[in-house]
């Protein structure tokens, strides 16, 4: 009879602490603790103020360390923070761009043969007007051939020569600068030509090379 009441008072004993554990209020986000610039140290249930230049601990409800809070940034620090979050971001947009441009670019030249064959065909097109440009090049030094005979024919009396001859020379003198600035501009084309396929060669190089190994992946948008 004894021995069951004991047990009895020590059921209840147990249910009476376990309710006043409950009932007392849960602890929030920590306790903040810091030692100011005049070596007081601080406690208190929010970040503090006089430690806002200071890294502060955040203690659990037994004591134990949860996490430490740094100083509070001045104006300049987070300008500084904000701009290095924004180069953060761009370089990440950048990255982004130049892995979509790498797809698009190794789904245009899956392989060299066709970046080869694409240069060889880009290169076919100005060397066409090249050759077309050589062709009237050589007419007009003929043309220029003949009108020199007749003005030779005027040697003696450089005052008689026609209007007509002096006009005739004019034009091909100048269709002939016409034509080597042509050529000279065809001749910029195909180096801007070979140094677009020559960037792109060499981009695409280590694509092939991760392609073949799977390394690779395809972005989307």
């Amino acid at each position: 009879m004894r021995l069951a009441l004991h047990i009895g008072f020590a059921v209840l004993w147990n249910m009476a602490y376990t309710a006043a554990v409950m009932a007392q209020p849960f602890p929030g986000k920590g306790i903040y603790t810091c030692v100011d610039a005049s070596g007081k140290r601080l406690t208190a249930d929010r970040p503090i103020v006089q430690c806002a230049d200071r890294e502060q601990r955040v203690l659990g409800p037994t004591g134990v360390e949860r996490s430490r809070v740094g100083p509070a940034l001045t104006e300049t620090e987070m300008a500084q923070r904000l701009e290095q979050r924004r180069h953060e971001q761009l370089v990440r947009q950048r990255a982004v761009e130049q892995r979509r441009r790498d797809a698009a670019l190794l789904a245009r030249y899956p392989e060299r043969h066709a970046h080869d064959a694409a240069r060889r065909q880009a290169l076919l097109q100005i060397e066409e007007l090249q050759a077309l440009a050589q062709k009237q090049m050589l007419d007009l030094d003929k043309d220029s051939q003949q009108l020199q005979q007749e003005l030779d024919f005027y040697k003696k009396d450089a005052g008689k020569i026609p209007a007509r001859l002096h006009g005739a020379v004019q034009d091909v003198e100048k269709a002939k600068q016409e034509q080597k600035a042509l050529w000279a501009l065809q001749a910029e084309e195909i180096r801007r030509i070979h140094q677009r396929f020559n960037a792109e060669l060499e981009r695409l190089q280590p694509l092939w090379s991760s392609q073949s190994t799977g390394e690779f992946i395809r972005t989307s948008d």
